[in-house]
Parts: C-alpha cells; sequence; structure tokens
C-alpha cells in the first residue's frame, strides 16, 4: 500500500556540493498535509501561482491521485509557490526510487560512502 502525500520541494535554500547543486525535498504525508499547506501558504513571503490551486484543490488531488503510477509535487521557488500533478509518467514513482536507491553513487560524484549526503527518506 503506497502513502498518499505530496513532496514538497524548495530551491530557497540550496547546498552547493562536489556533486553540483541540491536542494531541501521531503515527502508530506495526507495526515499532515492540510496544516502544512496552511502555514506554507500563509507565509508573507510566498504567494501561490494560478490562485485557483489553493489548499482545498490540492487535498482533493491528493485524495484521489494513485500514488503509485502519479505524483503530487509543491515547490517553492522564491516567493512563488508551484503545485504539480504529474500523470503518465514514464517510469512509476516507486519504480524512480528503487532505482535511484540503486544507482545512488551515480548521484553523488566525488562523494564517498557515509559522508553527509544520504538517499531521500520516504516518511
Amino acid at each position: 500500500c503506497q502513502k498518499r502525500g505530496a513532496i514538497a520541494c524548495s530551491t530557497n535554500s540550496t547546498t552547493l556540493g562536489v556533486g553540483g547543486e541540491s536542494f531541501k525535498a521531503h515527502f508530506v504525508g495526507r495526515s499532515r498535509l492540510a496544516p502544512f499547506l496552511n502555514a506554507w501558504l500563509a507565509a508573507p513571503d510566498t504567494a501561490i501561482l494560478h490562485h485557483h490551486f489553493m489548499t482545498g484543490h490540492i487535498l482533493e488531488v491528493v485524495d484521489n491521485y494513485d500514488p503509485t503510477t502519479e505524483v503530487v509535487l509543491l515547490l517553492e521557488s522564491f516567493d512563488r509557490a508551484m503545485f504539480f500533478y504529474l500523470k503518465n509518467l514514464p517510469i512509476t514513482p516507486p519504480q524512480c526510487y528503487e532505482q535511484v536507491c540503486k544507482t545512488w553513487d551515480e548521484f553523488q560524484p566525488g562523494v564517498s560512502a557515509g559522508q553527509d549526503e544520504q538517499l531521500p527518506t520516504i516518511c
């Protein structure tokens, strides 16, 4: 059973490392999504693009999407918050995660095992 929720990603606090630029991303489960959206979208420096994509609409999508084949992505970039509902993907999200885990070293050139770079987590 796949857990419902959204991937929240911010490009506002990037870090530059040997492998390039990285940014914070985490999975917000459905049970925590409403409070997260209310706090995130209420921040004075965040304006959501396309104002009709408000909390209720995002929650409705999360309640109805298929987490085995689709992805809900919330992206923060500077003072903008964007909502993406990704469908018809060439690889399913579980397959993608599995492939990233298997080939994680390829995503971290120049970083030896045990250093700060860690696999993405699903909570």
